[in-house]
């Protein structure tokens, strides 16, 4: 029926605007709401999650760590060299590798003498004390989070 001739609005003549007939216009607009609240859930459910990435991939990928240590590893302890190979702060390790391994510190104290990593909830990942910049004591995981576990280190 063609409303422009009978005078009929085309909530009148039983029509809404945009709809072809059939299926009602009202199914896709709840499609899309229920897909939107479930990925605004499943992004609430990755959040609330335990699972915090290591500290290693905040920093230098492991290729790249290599090429560090052949330009920079002369003097350099092969303890020291080994530990940031694989990943994890040393004890006698310089703040520059720290920074290079785990990046920028998420809190500091002490003026910059304490470094601290932390998870998405803000609790301790792995704690660093520096005295004349090289690392004094690691507290937390010393892994930075790669074995899942939480140990304090004396």
């Amino acid at each position: 029926m063609n409303t422009k001739l009978s005078g009929q609005t085309p909530a009148q003549a039983g029509k809404v605007p945009g709809e072809t007939g059939g299926r009602s216009s009202r199914r896709p607009a709840f499609a899309w709401k229920a897909t939107l609240a479930a990925g605004c859930l499943a992004l609430l459910a990755a959040c609330a999650s335990p699972y915090t990435r290591p500290l290693v991939s905040r920093g230098l990928p492991a290729e790249e760590r290599k090429d560090y240590i052949i330009q920079n590893g002369f003097g350099i302890p092969e303890n020291i060299k080994q530990a940031f190979l694989e990943g994890f702060v040393e004890v006698g390790m310089a703040r520059e590798m720290v920074f290079q391994l785990y990046g920028a510190p998420d809190r500091t104290t002490g003026g910059d003498t304490n470094w601290e990593y932390v998870n998405n909830k803000g609790n301790l990942i792995t704690g660093i004390t520096f005295k004349a910049d090289k690392v004094e004591k690691v507290y937390g995981d010393p892994k930075g989070g790669s074995t899942g576990e939480s140990k304090a280190v004396p």
